[in-house]
């Protein structure tokens, strides 16, 4: 009796480690169904759920936490059965490295840094050279050949010879009228004259004027033709003088040259209306000093 009480417990004994062995392996058997039933039943359904993580890491350019699922997806399997089926989930793990592919938008970020070059661009603007600066250095001579008085006129060409010869006109006209104001009319032999104005009133006066243009021997050939000396004064014929040559519109063309003589051959009109040829007419040069004058006398020119 007591020997079938002993072997009765015996089996109760084994009866309940046969059936906590069962338990202690059943969570064993369990778990890895669990485990494998989401990589076995729909491996495709699985990787859409683990796309989206990788394109919002896309957005943030950091591929690493796109790696992070696949680390805990190889580890379920490896703790729970070690068996050849956790070798599985590695396989989606690889499509999911494909969203780190799209960090070449990376690359035409740098553009922006190749714009930068146009915009410096516009700095070059810096050589802007004028010049057009040479017009003013051609208009200096004009002017400085404008501002040369022809009473003081040291180079004599085509040109200069013009406004010589407008000055030397200038004084014979002035002294050839008297001067300005008129002296007082006399008869000398029946005819009437009259004395020059105090400016120019004596001999010596009236060479000193006229040799600011014409040389001394040109003006005393003029004076000893034109005037006469009464009372120590000079004084004309109480007549005028002149004529319609437009010495101020003539050109001039050199004849002869040489250091201290010159020839020009001026071309001189008359006015439109009258209708007349031009007058040719010779005027010789001397250079006095420093400065030419006129060696014709005033009234073989004008």
């Amino acid at each position: 009796m007591k020997l079938n009480t002993k072997l009765s417990a015996l089996c109760i004994a084994a009866t309940l480690m046969s059936v906590a062995q069962a338990a202690a392996a059943a969570p064993a058997v369990t778990a890895p169904a669990e485990a494998t039933q989401p990589s076995v039943a729909s491996p495709s359904a699985s990787a859409p759920a683990q796309v989206p993580a990788p394109a919002a890491s896309a957005s943030a350019t950091t591929p690493a936490p796109a790696q992070a699922p696949s680390v805990p997806a190889a580890s379920t399997p490896a703790a729970a059965a070690g068996s050849a089926k956790a070798a599985t989930p590695a396989a989606p793990s690889a499509p999911v490295q494909r969203p780190s592919t799209p960090v070449a938008p990376s690359a035409p970020a740098q553009r922006p840094s190749t714009s930068v070059a146009p915009a410096a661009a516009p700095s070059v603007p810096s050589t802007v050279k004028p010049s057009k600066p040479q017009q003013p250095s051609t208009s200096a001579p004009a002017a400085a050949a404008s501002s040369v008085k022809p009473t003081q006129l040291d180079k004599l060409n085509h040109e200069s010879a013009v406004p010589l010869v407008l000055e030397a006109q200038s004084r014979y006209q002035y002294a050839i009228s008297g001067g300005s104001p008129v002296g007082e009319s006399f008869q000398l032999n029946g005819k009437s004259y009259r004395y020059l104005s105090e400016d120019i009133g004596t001999k010596t006066k009236l060479i000193s004027y006229l040799t600011q243009a014409y040389t001394k021997q040109a003006s005393e050939q003029f004076v000893g033709k034109f005037f006469v000396e009464v009372n120590g004064r000079l004084a004309q014929l109480n007549a005028d003088g002149g004529n319609l040559l437009e010495f101020n519109r003539a050109t001039a063309k050199m004849v002869t040259m040489t250091p201290v003589k010159r020839s020009y051959l001026l071309t001189v009109p008359y006015p439109a209306e009258t209708k007349q040829a031009n007058e040719k007419i010779t005027v010789n040069f001397e250079k006095v000093g420093s400065y030419w004058k006129i060696s014709s006398a005033p009234h073989v020119i004008f």
